[in-house]
């Protein structure tokens, strides 16, 4: 299904999470996090092991996490984006 501006943004308001981690893939984070900050209606933050801390992309880009992953959970967002590099690999090794 091919969604027009506004179909899909305009269901009501939605959280999306974006994942967060040393390594991450620069715009994996960065697009879809302020591409969705346009939106109205969505409520969009970042998801890091621990909250409030600064993680470096792969090319040393800053992103500061909002919430650490202790914080929410899958009953808290309508979208989780996990970004490439070797973000989700860390992810994955954690307990």
């Amino acid at each position: 299904r091919v969604c027009s501006r506004g179909s899909w943004f305009g269901m009501g308001s939605k959280r999306i999470a974006v994942l967060v981690e040393f390594n991450y893939e620069d715009l994996e984070v960065w697009y879809p996090l302020l591409r969705f900050r346009e939106e109205e209606g969505m409520e969009t933050f970042t998801v890091g092991p621990e909250g409030g801390k600064v993680y470096q992309s792969k090319k040393g880009y800053p992103c500061k996490s909002d919430k650490s992953i202790e914080e929410i959970s899958a009953k808290d967002i309508d979208a989780l984006i996990i970004p490439g590099g070797w973000a989700p690999d860390y992810w994955r090794r954690d307990k």
